[in-house]
């Protein structure tokens, strides 16, 4: 409970965590049982047919259902495309594979999550960079398409990343940006979002979606917790997870936290 009231009340502090334990998981041998960082997404329960994947993809379909769902909106075709905050590369590799865009970099301050990008997916046209969201390293107009899943919220300084990512933009192009924030921090939020300056072409609540996906994946998840992390350490990797154990049904959560996605386009 300490814990909890710590990282809600001094959010600089959960981001310093959870950014070492992100770096803790980079340096693991997780080899490929673990590509995605995010929650995922489902609407199958909402009548949508799940997404088909090939059989080796299976183990990974909500975090790349979210992808897909972040994807899909916008035309691929000849697309030069930056993934900011890239993480293990499964995003790339999956956007890269169905979405088949021209050229894809995917963009992380993690050394060692690009250096195991570079070696794992290996795709005409994909390359991974070490880089920082907060000072990208492009020039003006550079890309047709900016995605960025479940990792602003981490950032020290979201406006800077927004300011680089509308100056490296393309006119014309298009941001896919989907991520979380407590309740009562949502409207400050979309202030964020409307000051960057970018036409926002749709914007959703998907928080329904993500959390019935953490529902289905919830063994997965555990079991790799409990695979890979010290026993000493695997409280906060569940929760790191969405998974609070303290709980009688070890029921997935958000911490109040709602889930939204968008698609802005620059002028």
């Amino acid at each position: 409970m300490l814990n909890k009231l710590l990282f809600h009340r001094f959010p600089n502090v959960k981001s310093l965590l959870t950014r070492l334990q992100y770096e803790f998981i980079s340096a693991l041998n997780l080899k490929r049982d673990v590509l995605f960082m995010n929650f995922g997404y489902t609407a199958h329960h909402q009548g949508v047919d799940p997404i088909p994947l090939k059989p080796e993809d299976e183990i990974h379909r909500y975090p790349m259902q979210l992808y897909h769902h972040v994807a899909k909106h916008v035309s691929w075709t000849n697309a030069d495309a930056l993934e900011v905050s890239s993480g293990r590369g499964g995003g790339a590799s999956f956007i890269m594979r169905h979405f088949k865009p021209r050229t894809y970099v995917g963009v992380d301050f993690s050394a060692k999550a690009i250096e195991f990008c570079r070696s794992h997916h290996i795709l005409e046209g994909l390359r991974f960079e070490h880089g920082n969201a907060e000072d990208l390293k492009y020039p003006d107009n550079s890309f047709d398409v900016i995605v960025n899943v479940e990792a602003s919220l981490y950032y020290p300084n979201v406006k800077k990343f927004f300011q680089h990512v509308k100056r490296v933009l393309k006119p014309g192009g298009y941001f896919l940006y989907t991520d979380l924030r407590y309740e009562e921090k949502i409207p400050e939020w979309h202030t964020q979002i409307e000051e960057i300056g970018l036409k926002i072409i749709k914007e959703e609540d998907i928080t329904d979606n993500v959390l019935k996906a953490m529902e289905l994946d919830r063994e997965r998840r555990i079991h790799l917790v409990d695979t890979y992390i010290p026993v000493i350490l695997r409280k906060q990797f569940y929760h790191f997870a969405g998974l609070d154990l303290d709980s009688p049904t070890a029921v997935p959560h958000l911490e109040r936290r709602r889930y939204w996605y968008f698609v802005l386009q620059k002028a």
